[in-house]
């Protein structure tokens, strides 16, 4: 948990959940290019095949549902966000998806065979909490795969982050919650895993690319489509949103590229085993 002593953990599922009703559609038009890149590596680190049960946790549109039924699992998505799962539903007709909470999943012990969270840890109010719940609808040899966003230096994040805190403030007011960043430490994903109980733990460097039409389209994708940073950048003083909106494009020209702007997304996959 956050080592804040302002931390409320209904104040920030809240915050999350409001948000994530607000901005389903947006994250599905701008994100679903980038984050669907970690999932067939995810997939085959799990070892997901035909006839496995398969909980894909923090579903949003459904991409991880989508792709291990493509291999013959039996899924099962859950979101916090009901506006999430009619998404998901609507992307992928036919498979199974729910409301609920990932730090109280609502499923038997040793439930499932895999237990997947694509880029949703962070959206936890409590990244331990929802860890361990997934151990516990593990079977005996289950597998746990999550992937995290590594830290700012040469990433889409660090441009959008470092354009905010030059020409305005990160100091806001807004519910704090799991630290962006905490999972990108290999280290630290190895002693929480191994703390709940997993054994195996791997951690891997993946390099993602976030293709945007071009330099300007950062601050309206990051606006659009994530809850925190839209949060972050609606808190902002109007009067400077310009110029951090002008800074963020200076940012992304170098890496304009046949007329598209590839910026990178760098992450780290987690695979853990339930003994």
């Amino acid at each position: 948990m956050p080592d804040n002593p302002n931390f409320d953990p209904d104040a920030f599922r809240e915050f999350e959940h409001v948000g994530w009703n607000r901005l389903y559609r947006g994250y599905h038009d701008h994100w679903e290019h980038l984050t669907t890149q970690a999932i067939p590596r995810m997939l085959d680190e799990t070892g997901v095949a035909d006839g496995m049960d398969v909980l894909d946790v923090a579903s949003g549109p459904g991409y991880i549902s989508g792709a291990a039924a493509e291999r013959g699992a039996r899924t099962v998505g859950l979101d916090i966000s009901e506006n999430m799962v009619q998404l998901a539903a609507e992307n992928y007709p036919g498979l199974r998806f729910q409301p609920g909470d990932a730090e109280d999943l609502p499923f038997p012990d040793r439930r499932f065979d895999v237990v997947l969270i694509n880029f949703g840890i962070l959206h936890f109010p409590n990244a331990d909490k929802g860890l361990s719940e997934a151990h516990r609808v593990l079977k005996p040899g289950g597998r746990l795969g999550f992937t995290a966003w590594s830290g700012p230096k040469n990433s889409a994040i660090g441009i959008a982050m470092a354009a905010i805190e030059k020409e305005g403030t990160l100091e806001v007011d807004l519910p704090p919650g799991t630290p962006v960043f905490r999972f990108a430490d290999h280290g630290e994903c190895n002693r929480v895993l191994g703390g709940i109980g997993f054994t195996d733990v791997a951690c891997t460097d993946i390099r993602l690319t976030w293709r945007l039409p071009g330099p300007d389209y950062l601050m309206p994708h990051f606006r659009d489509a994530t809850v925190r940073t839209s949060g972050l950048i609606d808190a902002q003083d109007p009067a400077v949103l310009p110029v951090i909106a002008a800074a963020m494009t200076e940012a992304c020209k170098p890496y304009d590229k046949d007329g598209h702007t590839d910026l990178p997304m760098p992450a780290n996959m987690a695979i853990g085993t339930k003994t």
